[in-house]
């Protein structure tokens, strides 16, 4: 890199650093272990400000929504259910998210999350047990996080508004149809408001994506971030189901910030995202080769394979081929992440081998 692009964009980071402003930090650590809140009804706030719901009226004093401690990161809030019973909890945000710098019209949310344990049933689809993780404004979503958690089913995507009305769906996974989570396993996600622009970036440091979508492109609106401001953070769980066993889903770590920009680093990884999305694999799965190809004409100057670990396993160079035919005879059988290098940028792809 370029000793004056590299100054250009340490300057940005430090332009966004300086005028970044934090108006929501919840780790829990100072909570009071034991239930969250006291009013199962979601009307007298609990610790922190917190609402809490249940429809399981064998839990009066509510204890479906405790402060837990977690091995090796503090304090953390639980939601445990069980047979077909929906639970949630809310945290109203029209006090901080006035408290801003005009300007600062990107809006950053994080959240750690713990995926708690998948097992199989035959049931429905629509009967599927899960999780959802919302951003509201005025009783509408601004985005939904929503974790199916059906074994052999269960996957991560996301909903956001592409109007006052409709919404779009994506998924923040690799695959088709999205990837599964790990079970019992802490993940993070990051999602980036940007009103000015009228985007919304998902950024799953677990599948090392950053998937990039419309966000209120179609309003009617000449304000978006008054008309559309965040207005509530709701965490909600359902088993759903009248057999389900006992369901632990964690939260920690929740972070709501006003930034004047998206940074660059998120902009560029959303911009590989939709150059993977110009490439084909088939057969997928695959035995012993698969084809890349792609409808764009774009050229491929080397092929890394690594496995879902990060491991690179096998590295091939071509001569700037835009079809290519890859051997994976001799990998063993499993799920990969091939990384095309391109002229235009990497694109990742994921591929399974019988």
């Amino acid at each position: 890199m370029k000793k004056t692009t590299f100054l250009a964009f340490t300057a940005l980071l430090l332009f966004n650093s300086i005028n970044a402003q934090v108006l929501l930090n919840d780790n829990f650590d100072n909570y009071t272990l034991g239930n969250l809140g006291t009013d199962p009804n979601g009307i007298i706030p609990g610790q922190g400000g917190w609402l809490t719901s249940t429809n399981n009226t064998a839990i009066p004093n509510n204890n479906s929504t405790t402060i837990t401690n977690e091995p090796f990161r503090g304090k953390a809030l639980t939601l445990t259910n069980t047979k077909d019973k929906y639970i949630s909890v809310k945290k109203e945000l029209n006090s901080l998210i006035d408290q801003h710098t005009n300007g600062n019209n990107v809006i950053k949310f994080e959240i750690d999350y713990y995926t708690g344990s998948q097992y199989y049933t035959a049931s429905a689809p629509n009967t599927t047990p899960h999780t959802f993780i919302t951003f509201t404004t005025n009783h509408k979503s601004l985005f939904t996080l929503a974790h199916h958690v059906r074994s052999q089913e269960a996957y991560i995507y996301a909903l956001y508004p592409e109007s006052d009305s409709k919404h779009n769906e994506i998924k923040l996974g690799n695959g088709t149809l999205g990837d599964q989570l790990p079970v019992n396993t802490w993940v993070t996600f990051i999602v980036y408001l940007d009103y000015n622009n009228k985007k919304i970036y998902f950024e799953t440091p677990y599948f090392n994506k950053v998937t990039v979508g419309d966000f209120l492109s179609k309003s009617t609106s000449t304000n978006l971030i008054d008309d559309f401001k965040p207005t509530s953070v709701h965490l909600s769980s359902t088993a759903n189901i009248i057999n389900a066993s006992q369901m632990d889903h964690k939260y920690d770590n929740i972070k709501i910030t006003r930034l004047k920009t998206v940074p660059t680093n998120i902009i560029a990884l959303s911009i590989n995202e939709q150059l993977a999305q110009s490439f084909n694999l088939y057969p997928n799965p695959a035995t012993n080769v698969i084809n890349i190809t792609n409808s764009e004409n774009i050229s491929v100057k080397q092929v890394e394979i690594y496995d879902i670990t990060g491991k690179l396993i096998n590295s091939q160079n071509f001569n700037n081929e835009t079809e290519i035919q890859l051997n994976i005879e001799n990998l063993t059988s499993g799920t990969y992440l091939l990384h095309l290098h391109t002229n235009e940028g990497v694109a990742v792809k994921k591929m399974i081998k019988k």
